[in-house]
């Protein structure tokens, strides 16, 4: 009687234990975040003095109304590649949906690249330079 009882405790203890190694015991990252990274083309030319390089983070979840999460312009910034900086909030959850990186060169005004796909920014590249190739807008 007393090793069946240690049997049935002890097959109840691995079922129990067996059931924790699902168990996701990570401590969700923090929400303040800084994305690091490039804006880059294939062009050999310096921008003008009077290109404005324009990087947003955005969650595309809902594609009729993206929202911005950071953004950060640039102006005079020389030769790419174009390094930015962007402080954004964005909990472990939203980066695993449809978080993008996008930037903009606008010259004189008028819009002369993009990203043609939005950049995704995920909980595996967070933390990494992000390099944002742009293709002019005259495509």
């Amino acid at each position: 009687m007393k090793s069946r009882l240690l049997s049935g405790l002890a097959l109840s203890f691995a079922l129990l234990a067996a059931g924790c190694n699902h168990l996701d015991v990570t401590p969700p990252g923090a929400e303040d975040r800084v994305l690091t990274g490039l804006v880059t083309y294939d062009l050999d030319m310096p921008l003008p003095d009077d290109a404005v390089v324009t990087v947003r983070v955005i969650d595309a979840s809902n594609a009729a109304a993206p929202m911005v999460l950071g953004e950060t312009t640039i102006t005079r910034p020389g030769h790419p590649p174009v390094p930015f900086r962007i402080e954004y909030r964005a909990d472990d959850e939203l980066l695993m949906h449809q978080v993008r990186v996008e930037a903009r060169i606008s010259i004189g005004g008028k819009l002369r690249f993009y990203s043609v796909a939005g950049h995704p920014v995920t909980l595996g590249n967070v933390n990494d330079t992000h390099v944002v190739k742009v293709e002019p807008a005259d495509r």
